[in-house]
This record gives C-alpha cells, structure tokens and sequence, in this order.
C-alpha cells in the first residue's frame, strides 16, 4: 500500500479507505479513488486476507464447494454465479467435494481458513459437522433439511415439455436417465416425471463413460421401437443429441415419428439438424438466487433457514412439433 500511496500522491490512510471500500471517515474524489484502483490493479495488488480477517473486515471472498459429476454443466452453473458475485462486489474460491464427505470437510475448513465471508455448496451429500455452520448455502435439485438451499424447479421444465408432446398426441412418453439415487438431480427428475407421467416410461442409461453411440443405438433397438416409444425426455442435450443421430441413421423421421427433449440448454441445441428442443436450467435465475440467499446468510446469521425454488422451462425447437 505504501509504494500505492506515493505513486497516487496520497495518504496510507486514503490507499487503505478505498481499497477496503471503508471510505466514510476520509474524503476523497472519485477521481482519486479511480486513479488509486488503477494503480493497485497495475501493480498486481492483492489484499492481505489474514489482516482483514483479524480487523473483523469482510474479505468479499466467498467460498464453493461443487462436486465433480456432470463436469460441463457444473461449470456452467459455477460460472453463473460468479456472475453474481461480481456485481456484488464478491470473488470466489473453488474447491472439489469429490462425493467425498470427509474431503468436503476438510476443504471447507481450508476455505475457512482463507477468511471466506460465506460457503457456497453443491454436493449430493453433507457432512453432518457443517449443519449448524453460519454462512452456509446450498444449491441443487432438492431442498436440505438445515441449511438454506437455491433448488432448481425440475418438475416446472417436466410439465411443460409433458404438455407439449400431449397437445402433439403422442401417447408412448419415456424418460432415459441414469440409475444413480445418490445424485440429487437423477433423484429429483425421476420423481418429477413418475408424478406428473405415472404411465411414462424410464429407461435405464449406462454410465457416463460408455461409448455413447452404442449405447444409443441400443436403446432404439431394445426399447424405443418394440415399445412404439414416440417422444423422449433425455437426462441431457448430449444424450439427446446421441439418440438423434442415430435415430436419424436409422431413417426415423424427427420430430415427425418421435419428438425429442433434452436438458439444460447447451450452446450446440441451436446448431443440430433439427434443432434440438431442451429444458433451460435457468442458470441465471439459479446464480442470482444463490447470491441473494448467501448476502442475507451473511447480513443475518440467525434469520429463519428457506429454500428457494427457481423455475425451469421447455425451449421448443425442432425435435418437437408446433
């Protein structure tokens, strides 16, 4: 700070009023204030987090906490928020859970130890010394019981694509999606499908490494045309995009023998022939909640613990008609 302070021609103190965003008792223009950021930022300044933590001062640092499945799309959803977090005047330090709760455990208390304001997590499971911990939010598909949870509304994006292949007349619907119960997104989109398509159908997906092409010719082969299957809620846009090429190898017309739907609206939806129909995670309603729960977690550690729905939709395309 002092080599910032001689350079901008200015006091310690008034380096220090603005780089720590404590201006109230110094005055200075913006002007100044501008001049001393660009001269911080040209100098790789960096502030001493141990300092604040001992004067009591926020670090505007806010610590995640993700798990490693589904790689893509947990980087899209970590990218949201960091959106989020820099309009709030927050940065993030990320670190793996790796469906490990004793490592969820210690990483969260190395964030700790970095002087964090608050733990951002999503993990499919808690380790039970973080219930009670103040500053502590969740997001994922289902709410958890002791702790303030962001939940993207799965069963909204289901009702909508399920009311677009009704007004389509089709009548043999199924769900492919993967057998894994200890995923809070697999369990929650199950349920959401069973409870509003009680006569639907799931087919059960192999794992993530399996070579997909097969395992999607598979599945037009063993139960998409001995069951007339017409319509297809897939767990993601690339195993939509999977069955759709090999449906279309197959000489079967999309979305005219059988429409399509796939999950979290990926960038290259817009690009395939037809262009595939998916259900928008709201990625940006999820980012901007998350930071809304957490900045209220940190303004008041003992208010009342919520869960915040944010609500998914169907983007129609051409997999499906209309």
């Amino acid at each position: 700070m002092i080599d910032i302070a001689e350079r901008a021609g200015v006091s310690l103190g008034t380096v220090s009023a603005v780089l720590s965003g404590r201006g109230k008792s110094i005055r200075f223009s913006k002007e100044k204030a501008e001049k001393i950021r660009a001269i911080a930022r040209e100098m790789n300044y960096i502030p001493n987090f141990s300092a604040k933590m001992l004067s009591g001062q926020s670090s505007h640092t806010l610590g995640v906490l993700v798990d490693s499945e589904d790689v893509a799309v947990r980087f899209e959803q970590l990218a949201a928020i960091e959106r989020e977090a820099e309009q709030c005047g927050y940065r993030l330090l990320v670190a793996e859970a790796h469906r490990n709760p004793e490592k969820q455990l210690m990483n969260y208390r190395t964030l700790r130890q970095y002087g964090v304001d608050g733990v951002i997590c999503h993990v499919n499971s808690i380790h039970d010394e973080l219930r009670g911990e103040s500053g502590v939010v969740l997001y994922g598909a289902e709410p958890v019981e002791g702790f303030s949870t962001v939940c993207y509304d799965v069963r909204s994006g289901y009702a909508e694509a399920l009311a677009a292949f009704e007004a389509e007349g089709r009548r043999n619907v199924a769900l492919a999606i993967r057998e894994q119960p200890e995923f809070d997104s697999i369990r929650a989109r199950r349920r959401a499908f069973r409870e509003l398509c009680p006569h639907g159908q799931i087919y059960a997906l192999p794992e993530a490494d399996c070579d997909m092409r097969e395992a999607a010719e598979k599945l037009v082969r063993t139960f998409i045309r001995p069951r007339e299957i017409d319509a297809v809620i897939l767990q993601n846009d690339v195993w939509a995009l999977a069955l759709l090429f090999e449906l279309l190898h197959c000489g079967v017309r999309v979305p005219e023998e059988i429409s399509l739907v796939g999950q979290d609206n990926s960038q290259f939806c817009r690009c395939t022939r037809p262009a595939l129909s998916t259900i928008d995670s709201n990625l940006n309603g999820l980012g901007k909640a998350v930071m809304e729960s957490m900045l209220e977690r940190i303004a008041e550690p003992d208010a009342p613990l919520r869960a915040v729905s944010v609500g998914t939709w169907l983007i129609r395309r051409e997999t499906t008609l209309g």
